[in-house]
């Protein structure tokens, strides 16, 4: 049985690796903005050892003053290196993470119950929606959350073997990745203390301490950095994604109508409410994904519908089958939105840890209908399949064709097309807008640096903060303010066509449509 059980979580872990890694060329359809902010400081550091601001070797990447936790950027460089500057070239270390968590389940399953968890789990895993769409994107937080799911496998070894080395691994991972993603933050240290609250009685109180003075050094200078961040850029974008400090709450408390206590009563409600959302049965099964609009017909949530019965049953019998084992995963998967709920309503990647207990609550459930009912479990395995394939022909087929705007579309695609033009041309003036109203802004600096309209020490140069970078410009066009000259190609929003004098002195040379069929960009040469 033990052979077996290495043959199928291999097999598993292969099948749900061609899910996540063939075809990241093509979707998502194009890389998206917090994609190219990783992509292009990746490949700088790679080039010239600093981010795009000029810091060297930073503990977090400014990027758009969020300040990116920095482990995916550097994690990243090797892949940078191999692929170069295209799509794998940054998503590929997301695809091979997810990957590997299929493995990592398998194992943390095993641990806690034996093979037939460890297999059903792999399964669960290999077929989640949400694994597949992160596992498919360059997400720091999926890169974290599978290095805190080592973490945690690495302190179920330890209660087993009681070996001191898998204890200060554990730690290892713990502080890397509170290194790769904010949520860790505050989550490793939840599930430290639950860690030894579950197994007080069996291990003392000091056998802890390797784990935890590991886990202290090792993320030491990321809470520094993170001081630091604060008291030199206090209104930054990371600190403002608490609930408190937006812009809704904020407005609500300095000029609502309500008086103060109820206003204070409302505003200490929300993180709970928040939280509760995590749980919901349409966030699990149906909407959570927020993959398409509201209205569109495919959607779905964290889990597939499916499953849905599996992790009722799995609840009812967690103590059952994982014996003490079990109050520590009830404990982790409750824990799992506590900082998520913090920043707002369910965002897609701030919660990805919670996957891992959710699936193993569900294996635990999947293990059990089996035991009672073979004709049922073999029905929801048919309709998991079937529940499956709708999801990929909604994600892989649909998916591409109707979400450009959300991925920045048309940049790339720009650059192609002007490329064979450059050599002739002085200026390549690029705007930032697009959309079919201009309604969104872009970053083309990043997308052109990447896909290589310049280098990294052509950016690093640029004089403080211009984006006039080699011949490329990045500006707002105003046709009636634009001094057209036969030495500027423009490449100009869908939304902002040519005017007045513009008409007659430019040539609509190409239009970069999206997926859809609509259009995105005009770009426009001078006439002869």
């Amino acid at each position: 049985m033990k052979n077996r059980f290495w043959l199928w979580v291999i097999i598993i872990t292969l099948i749900g690796g061609v899910f996540r890694m063939v075809g990241l060329d093509k979707n998502p359809i194009h890389l998206g903005n917090d994609e190219i902010s990783i992509a292009y400081d990746s490949y700088s550091v790679r080039i010239t050892g600093m981010d795009e601001h000029r810091k060297k070797l930073p503990l977090s990447f400014i990027s758009h003053r969020d300040y990116k936790a920095p482990l995916y950027a550097y994690f990243n460089i090797p892949f940078n290196y191999i692929f170069g500057n295209n799509e794998y070239g940054v998503r590929f270390l997301s695809a091979i993470t997810g990957t590997l968590a299929i493995f990592l389940i398998a194992l943390i399953g095993k641990e806690l119950a034996g093979e037939k968890i460890g297999i059903m789990s792999a399964i669960l895993l290999a077929l989640d929606p949400k694994s597949v769409f992160v596992s498919r994107a360059a997400y720091e937080s999926n890169l974290a959350s599978v290095i805190l799911l080592l973490g945690i496998y690495l302190m179920f070894l330890y209660k087993r073997k009681r070996r001191v080395l898998e204890l200060i691994l554990a730690g290892l991972f713990f502080g890397l990745s509170i290194w790769a993603y904010h949520t860790e933050k505050g989550l490793v240290p939840l599930i430290l203390v639950v860690g030894w609250w579950c197994w007080k009685k069996e291990v003392k109180f000091t056998n802890w301490l390797p784990m935890w003075l590991t886990t202290g050094l090792v993320s030491l200078p990321i809470f520094y950095d993170f001081v630091t961040v604060q008291m030199r850029d206090p209104f930054n974008r990371a600190s403002s994604q608490i609930w408190f400090k937006t812009a809704g709450v904020q407005n609500y408390w300095l000029n609502g109508s309500d008086f103060w206590i109820k206003k204070l009563a409302k505003i200490l409600a929300e993180p709970i409410y928040n939280y509760g959302q995590h749980f919901g049965l349409d966030f699990l099964f149906t909407n959570g994904m927020d993959l398409f609009p509201k209205n569109e017909p495919f959607n779905f949530g964290w889990f597939l519908l499916v499953t849905a019965p599996f992790l009722f049953f799995g609840l009812l019998n967690l103590k059952k089958v994982f014996k003490e084992k079990g109050n520590f995963v009830l404990l982790w998967w409750l824990l799992c939105p506590l900082v998520p709920a913090l920043t707002g309503s369910p965002a897609s990647v701030r919660n990805l840890p919670f996957i891992m207990p959710t699936i193993l609550i569900m294996a635990v459930g999947m293990k059990i209908i089996l035991e009672k009912s073979k004709k049922f479990f073999w029905l929801l395995i048919l309709l998991g399949l079937v529940n499956f394939i709708y999801f990929g022909i909604a994600y892989y087929v649909h998916f591409p064709k109707i979400t450009g705007d959300n991925y920045q579309y048309g940049y790339k695609q720009a650059f192609e097309e002007v490329k064979p033009l450059v050599a002739d041309y002085k200026w390549v003036v690029i705007e930032p807008r697009f959309g079919e109203f201009g309604q969104y802004v872009g970053l083309p600096r990043l997308y052109f640096g990447y896909w290589g309209a310049f280098d990294a020490w052509e950016m690093i140069n640029r004089i403080d903060t211009s984006d006039k970078i080699g011949k490329y410009w990045v500006k707002n066009i105003d046709w009636n303010q634009e001094d057209i000259n036969k030495e500027t190609i423009y490449i100009a929003s869908v939304s902002n066509p040519t005017v007045n004098d513009s008409i007659e002195k430019l040539d609509l040379w190409k239009t970069i449509y999206k997926p859809d069929g609509k259009g995105q960009f005009l770009i426009y040469i001078p006439k002869e």
